[in-house]
């Protein structure tokens, strides 16, 4: 009898915390681009009254470039073919995952600051902390690796807007074989910290960065995985578009398939995302950066694609040939050339550039093949339509409790035609991967990873100045760098550098605009070196 009772006590639990996380959270993330993030894994989409897309640029136009997007992760966990899809509703949830045993309760929620908010105006500001075990970000104000409430800030350094969440893929009852690319599958028993963040500084109003910690939390490893960003581009009107990739940038993207756009006008968009970092061969020494594996396509066009190019819904199998590089049926993609066979396998489509029509492009078409064959039809040029691109990062092999992170940059640019949107595109995207080099530094610019011989602070140049002075320093162990401008009195005036930076050669600006003529000093401060050094500003 006591045993039937803790069964059905151990049943209600269950049901309360499996009923507690289909419960759908959604909150918006907003610089010059405005998008929604679910916490079902899913982001680009607006669900609040339908489904609706959820990428919107600019801000307040009520024209949206993205419809959906989402991380979803594949594998093998002892021999059975499992995934966590996340493309149009997303299989996670709010909660963690301990030994293939998921949790959840109110602490897991989406929790969203921005700049301005504190502990009086925002309760997500206040309660912060609960999410920092899961490794929501913070500055440490002090520097001792702790989050102290009041004292530290919750958020993303010197991001205007900061969103954190913990989900799981463990509930069973997340698992829909209509999720929309592939589902219904077993749980992956996946914890996935989740770090989205946008600024407000104009040359990074246009781009927004999400971050994933995937923490295998089954009891077995998870062999063949492939991580994929899947993502369904509508570019204003959904059946105009093109798509596209740029491999050395790791760059995947929409752009009209016209120059005229029927919500956009004329000169349309391009939008795209960066696959900052990929996944991480583990077993192997040196481990390897997998990065960019493949890009393919599946569409739902105006035109009837080929069966084995159609949408995977409710096909867990066929979406993961597809995140492999291949057609749902395990056909290769090829590459037109010249346009006659024998044609080229390719697992990465529409490499081409599309202004200067130089390599494949859709302009170039495509050949319809499906069933293992290895020509079809050629289809010159392609017609435009509805467009879903899979970004891949796999195979890798990830063990019990090993993390893999993710990092993406969503961005979008417009010039003075379709194509020539692509080509702003790719050059915006090379500031892009050039700020996550420099570990998201504003305002500083690494000159050079060579490891100096010793610190230093050089003078500022030109020195006098006015208005602007540069500032040179070379760092030689890594940790966090404060640069302060100082008045005559020793009175703080400006705090140029406040940052965790590797060891290199860097260089900041100082605008001294709002100040009058005289003599300033600036000083260099780590924990192992304190310098300074004096200059002139002559109006």
């Amino acid at each position: 009898m006591k045993k039937i009772n803790f069964l059905l006590v151990f049943f209600l639990i269950f049901s309360i915390i499996s009923e507690a996380q289909v419960i759908v959270q959604r909150v918006t993330l907003e610089n010059n681009i405005k998008a929604y993030f679910q916490n079902t894994g899913i982001f680009d989409q607006n669900t609040t009254s339908g489904n609706l897309s959820g990428f919107e640029w600019p801000i307040g136009s009520g024209k949206n470039a993205i419809f959906t997007t989402g991380l979803t992760i594949a594998g093998y966990i002892n021999g059975v073919y499992c995934m966590a899809s996340a493309s149009y509703k997303g299989e996670y949830g709010p909660g963690k995952c301990n030994s293939g045993i998921p949790y959840t309760d109110s602490t897991f929620k989406i929790y969203k600051v921005k700049i301005g908010d504190n502990y009086l105006n925002n309760p997500d500001w206040l309660n912060w902390g609960r999410m920092v075990p899961y490794g929501a970000p913070f500055i440490d104000a002090n520097n001792n690796g702790t989050y102290e409430p009041m004292i530290d800030t919750p958020g993303v350094r010197k991001a205007s807007q900061t969103i954190f969440m913990c989900l799981t893929d463990g509930f069973d009852s997340s698992h829909s074989s209509g999720e929309g690319f592939g589902g219904g599958t077993s749980p992956m028993f996946s914890e996935m910290h989740m770090t989205a963040w946008c600024y407000d500084k104009p040359e990074l109003g246009d781009v927004q960065f999400v971050k994933w910690d995937i923490i295998n939390k089954s009891t077995y490893a998870w062999d063949s995985t492939i991580f994929s960003v899947i993502c369904d581009p509508d570019l204003g009107y959904a059946n105009d578009d093109y798509i596209g990739v740029d491999t050395s940038k790791k760059l995947g993207y929409c752009y009209n398939g016209t120059n005229n756009d029927q919500v956009y006008g004329p000169a349309p968009p391009a939008v795209g995302i960066i696959l900052l970092k990929g996944a991480v061969r583990k077993n192997v020494t040196p481990n390897i950066n997998v990065a960019l594996s493949s890009y393919d396509f599946f569409t739902n066009t105006s035109v009837a694609p080929p069966p084995c190019e159609s949408d995977p819904n409710g096909e867990p199998y066929p979406a993961y040939l597809l995140m492999s590089g291949f057609k749902k049926d395990s056909t290769a993609f090829l590459d037109p050339g010249t346009g006659s066979p024998p044609y080229s396998q390719t697992k990465f489509v529409y490499p081409g550039d599309p202004e200067t029509n130089n390599g494949w492009t859709e302009t170039q078409g495509s050949i319809q093949n499906c069933y293992g064959e290895l020509t079809g039809t050629y289809v010159h040029p392609n017609p435009v339509g509805d467009r879903r691109f899979c970004l891949n990062s796999g195979k890798v092999k990830v063990n019990a409790i090993d993390t893999q992170t993710i990092i993406i940059a969503q961005l979008i640019r417009k010039g003075s035609s379709n194509k020539n949107s692509v080509t702003l595109l790719k050059q915006f995207a090379d500031s892009i991967i050039a700020f996550y080099n420099n570990g998201f530094t504003i305002g500083i610019t690494n000159l050079s990873k060579v490891v100096p011989k010793e610190f230093r602070l050089f003078q500022n140049y030109p020195n006098p100045f006015n208005p602007v002075t540069n500032i040179k320093f070379d760092i030689v162990k890594a940790g966090i760098v404060n640069l302060k401008v100082y008045d005559v009195q020793g009175r703080e005036i400006s705090i140029l550098v406040n940052d965790n930076l590797s060891p290199g050669t860097y260089e900041t600006t100082w605008d001294a605009s709002a100040l009058p003529s005289g003599i300033y000093f600036y000083r260099l401060q780590t924990k192992d070196f304190s310098g300074s050094k004096r200059m002139i500003l002559v109006k």
